[in-house]
């Protein structure tokens, strides 16, 4: 079962609402704006409506496979495998592979994995990350601030092993992702933030 449950999960996290909501509105891809395909990017492309509803899509298509895989019982490979799954597939979507091209940064379904894998640990850390990014006025500080503050706190208040290897694993797939937006903003210093 874990293995279909991963293959599924894999490709709901291909589905990018972003690319679909900004494409009907523009013609183009938000890659073509140099934004990102997820709910900043179709925010700012596509209005308030299409970001909320890919924000909602792409924490659903994190939380329901990783709740499915922690219902079902299923091994620890199997859970981190699921777990991991949609954020590859919104990452680095089966149709984008193809052609070597990217796809969101997987913040948004790796929230939804980490909330059905330790809601009452990760939302304060959320919470602190979604108060950085307004203090920066950039999305990726969620992230940035919430990852490691949810560990430290899932450490705290000691959330099994499995599901704190299992959130590991998922947060591992994200900074792969994005160590080169990373990079730059090291190099930068922070002076002009992508978006």
């Amino acid at each position: 079962m874990g293995l279909w449950l991963a293959l599924a999960a894999y490709l709901a996290g291909s589905i990018l609402p972003a690319e679909i909501f900004v494409r009907w509105k523009t013609g183009r891809s938000p890659h073509e704006f140099e934004d990102n395909p997820g709910s900043g990017g179709a925010w700012r492309l596509a209005g308030p409506v299409a970001g909320m509803i890919t924000i909602l899509f792409d924490l659903g298509k994190g939380a329901v496979p990783t709740w499915i895989a922690l219902r079902a019982g299923l091994s620890l490979s199997e859970l981190i495998a699921v777990a991991v799954a949609p954020v590859i597939g919104h990452c680095w979507p089966f149709y984008k592979v193809i052609r070597l091209d990217r796809g969101g940064r997987g913040l948004g379904p790796a929230t939804g994995a980490l909330f059905a894998l330790a809601f009452r640990e990760v939302v304060p850390a959320y919470v602190l990350g979604a108060l950085a990014a307004y203090r920066f006025r950039w999305l990726p500080s969620v992230g940035i601030v919430a990852f490691p503050l949810s560990l430290i706190f899932m450490l705290w208040w000691k959330v099994p092993p499995e599901r704190l290897a299992a959130a590991f694993a998922v947060m591992l797939v994200v900074l792969i992702r994005n160590v080169g937006l990373l990079w730059t903003v090291v190099q930068t210093r922070g002076k002009r933030l992508p978006h």
